[in-house]
């Protein structure tokens, strides 16, 4: 069995807002403190595959579109037990594009051996827009399951898998190849042990650009036009403690009413 994962490179998610600000572009974010991470979801979609390749002997191809930064998530993944890795020069943070990303992805899995599963995350936590992965599976003529909380292969070949429906969760039974987008709940991503780090930093990792994956029309469908972020709203706190609470309740809506929200 070949599976193949997607990731993606991010900010960090984690990082205080103090730390965060709009770039001079005023399309970009300039984070003064710390660095990339690989987004969240798709750390899930790694370690389900290293936990399928376990039981079932599969090889595992690692495969992230973006700048030269995006091999240190590459080797991440190497590190936990990925076989393969490849690079895709093409745009990164908020200028991935869903419809161009997802090209550039299903042009390098042709050039890869067959594939018979493709696990992504079901959304990068920079843009939350969840929808490269389904163009991708589009593009590939591939059946696509979404929000995934566990997944199974069965006797036939085909996968079992739980997804989140709305107010359930469904049971279903998916013909190979297939996509599947995969939620934080199905697993937690173990990190990597100093052997597979130092393997890691040994793997040559190929890049491949557009121009030799056939992709001409190197135009994403949408541009971000401007960026913009909510002022943080000053928090201020009471504590109102006067021994009673008819007089802790007297004092709140006195200082209510001075406050002008009643």
């Amino acid at each position: 069995m070949h599976i193949v994962v997607t990731v993606k490179q991010v900010y960090d998610p984690n990082t205080p807002p103090a730390l965060l600000q709009v770039g001079v572009d005023g399309k970009s974010v300039e984070v003064r403190s710390g660095s990339p991470v690989l987004n969240g979801y798709d750390a899930n979609a790694v370690e389900e595959a290293i936990r399928l390749k376990e039981k079932l002997g599969a090889t595992v191809t690692v495969l992230s579109v973006g700048d030269d930064q995006a091999i240190n998530q590459l080797r991440r993944a190497l590190a936990i037990g990925a076989d393969k890795a490849v690079l895709i020069q093409g745009p990164s943070a908020l200028e991935c594009d869903g419809a161009l990303i997802s090209e550039l992805l299903a042009a390098a899995i042709g050039r890869l051996d067959p594939v018979d599963l493709i696990l992504c995350g079901k959304a990068s936590s920079d843009t939350d827009a969840g929808q490269t992965h389904l163009m991708l599976a589009e593009r590939l003529n591939l059946p696509a399951v979404n929000s995934i909380k566990a997944v199974a292969i069965d006797g036939s070949g085909a996968a079992l898998v739980d997804r989140f429906g709305e107010d359930s969760l469904q049971r279903l039974k998916v013909l190979l190849p297939a996509l599947l987008g995969v939620s934080n709940e199905i697993n937690k991503p173990r990190s990597p042990a100093l052997k597979g780090v130092m393997m890691s930093k040994k793997a040559t990792i190929p890049t491949w650009t557009a121009e030799e994956l056939g992709v001409v029309n190197y135009l994403p469908s949408t541009t971000l036009l401007g960026l913009s972020v909510k002022p943080q709203a000053e928090v201020q706190t009471h504590l109102i403690s006067t021994g009673s609470a008819e007089s802790d309740g007297r004092a709140l809506a006195e200082l209510m009413v001075q406050k002008g929200l009643i």
